[in-house]
């Protein structure tokens, strides 16, 4: 039998748990949805400015993908709400071409640095594309704000056996060294964070969806690159959201 204080240590736990879960939906309306909206708006402004045919039908595919992202974005919202952690979508797929998918989407990175990917053909795993999604957004959108037309980079590697790290990385001047102790803080005052939203609230998010996800955000920076990294695993030996299997989480 557990001891009183264990027993309240647990309780303690899990309302903790609760709490986090509980800020983060808010957190995706207010910030990623209003990120989303402020491409399609100034899309919509463009289109409505500009008498160029090719330049009218980009803003076009801009706005058209925007909205399509926005619907994605309620639809994770509603299985975040209905399940705490994703696992309604979480199953087998193929990690690789989501992410192509995601990075070509139209309508969803501001405008700045191209995203280039590295990564194979085809990595099938399990994974939850709703949190997957979210994170990826938040870290892609803040890499292109930050790398100061430099570059950014997307890569899907092996570390060892069924273990796999998935890095955005980006150039421009690094994260200053004293906002890194507070870099995932949920509205601390930190200057690298998305321009919309808000302050720290994009990185907030990218780890509790990670963390959701069964690993752990990690991340490196120095003059001329930043990485963020969090490890997958194969298919062969997947493990559940809400798990975190301590050890197994390598920095960029």
């Amino acid at each position: 039998m557990p001891s009183l204080e264990e027993a309240l240590f647990q309780a303690l736990e899990e309302e903790r748990k609760l709490s986090e879960e509980r800020a983060l939906l808010p957190g995706l309306l207010q910030h990623d949805l209003a990120n989303v909206l402020c491409q399609v708006s100034l899309s919509v402004s463009v289109f409505s400015a500009v008498t160029d045919d090719r330049e009218r039908a980009r803003c076009l595919r801009d706005i058209q993908g925007g909205v399509k992202r926005m619907s994605e974005l309620l639809s994770g919202m509603r299985f975040l709400f209905l399940t705490r952690s994703g696992a309604a979508d979480y199953g087998p797929g193929d990690l690789s071409t989501f992410i192509g998918d995601l990075v070509r989407e139209p309508g969803v990175w501001p405008s700045g640095a191209p995203i280039a990917l590295e990564m194979p053909p085809a990595m099938h795993c399990s994974f939850s594309p709703t949190l997957i999604r979210h994170a990826l957004v938040n870290l892609i959108g803040n890499a292109v704000a930050y790398a100061h037309g430099t570059w950014v980079r997307v890569r899907l590697s092996p570390v060892r056996e069924e273990v796999w790290q998935l890095s955005v990385a980006n150039g421009g001047p690094g994260i200053p060294a004293d906002h890194m102790p507070y870099l995932f803080e949920l509205g601390h005052p930190v200057k690298y964070t998305s321009k919309i939203g808000s302050p720290g609230l994009g990185l907030y998010i990218a780890r509790m969806c990670v963390r959701f996800h069964g690993s752990v955000l990690r991340v490196r920076t120095r003059d001329s690159l930043t990485a963020f990294s969090f490890n997958v695993r194969t298919a062969r030996r997947a493990i559940m959201p809400g798990t975190v299997e301590a050890g197994n989480f390598y920095a960029a």
